[in-house]
């Protein structure tokens, strides 16, 4: 599991994106005349607050009789 630490408060983050996302979000900054930053926060809270996590775990337990190097009793 990859843990990722926070920022310092008061520092501004980079996260990379594809030149794709980037264009968009650069249109919609050009369109409603707002920078980056607040297009890109908006964008990311907004995902944030409607995203969740869900985990499962999962256990698998297998019993086979096998004598003689011969499995008895498994279908296919």
């Amino acid at each position: 599991m990859i843990t990722v630490e926070k920022q310092q408060p008061k520092t501004y983050a980079r996260i990379r994106c594809t030149n794709e996302v980037y264009d968009q979000v650069a249109e919609i900054a050009n369109e409603c005349d707002l920078t980056l930053n607040q297009v890109v926060s908006s964008l990311l809270l907004f995902a944030l607050n409607h995203a969740k996590v869900v985990s499962t775990e999962k256990r698998i337990v297998e019993h086979r009789l096998v004598i003689g190097g011969e499995e008895y009793g498994h279908h296919d």
